[in-house]
């Protein structure tokens, strides 16, 4: 249950770059303000890369216009308190975190009510989701808020090949096919991020078509299903 009177805290992160976690959290918040009207405040938590503090700095550039989502850079382990101070003063905060970090992830999960861990149809990536899954379990422990939902998203999706297919059936059987050796299961999402190319086109725009985001958001109740009922 939310707490009266503050935003909701939703993270999307990773500790290894690449797995298209910008891309969902920019335009998860872009979709909050230009569709649903929400007061949005972006956390470019990223201690490597910089990508959703220069898209907004991109589209003010190209566009002379007021990019629609505040966005602040800070990239440093006591992210949880500026996390906590926004909270405050907005309808939602979105995180965008990895970078190889794990104080920062952990820190800034500690007010998250949900967490998005998006990886690819790819072995180094499943390989890192574990540490990743290892952090977030450690930040369940230390939550200010009874702890947060959590799952895997599967991103920039190839289904002209098997690997997708593939690649949800084993984060999700619990066994390795090969060798019969157990695996971790973890929460995977129907849903998923297909359209690579359309979403690197996004960059530094608010665009007029969010492609796969608002599944994914309804999947893991940021907004209401389709149907208009709540997941």
């Amino acid at each position: 249950m939310a707490e009266y009177g503050v935003g909701e805290v939703d993270v999307v992160g990773a500790l290894k770059g690449g797995v298209g976690k910008t891309r969902l959290a920019m335009l998860a918040a872009l979709y909050l303000a230009t569709v649903r009207g929400e007061d949005v405040h972006y956390i470019d938590g990223d201690s490597v890369s910089q990508t959703g503090n220069d898209w907004a700095k991109d589209y003010a550039r190209q566009t002379g216009g007021r990019f629609p989502v505040k966005v602040t850079r800070h990239p440093f382990d006591d992210v949880d308190e500026l996390v906590d101070d926004l909270r405050r003063l907005h309808d939602r905060v979105i995180v965008d975190v990895g970078g190889g970090n794990p104080s920062v992830f952990t820190a800034a999960l500690r007010y998250a009510r949900r967490l998005v861990v998006p990886i690819g149809a790819d072995p180094s990536e499943a390989r890192r989701l574990r540490s990743t899954w290892k952090a977030a379990q450690t930040a369940a422990g230390d939550s200010a808020v009874g702890g947060f939902d959590a799952w895997v998203l599967l991103s920039r999706t190839d289904h002209t090949t098997t690997l997708p297919g593939e690649y949800r059936e084993i984060l999700t059987s619990g066994r390795d096919e090969t060798s019969g050796a157990e695996l971790p299961v973890y929460p995977l999402l129907t849903a998923e991020m297909r359209k690579r190319v359309a979403y690197q086109r996004a960059y530094g725009t608010v665009p007029a078509d969010y492609l796969d985001v608002p599944a994914v958001m309804a999947e893991v109740g940021m907004i209401p299903a389709p149907d208009g009922g709540a997941q």
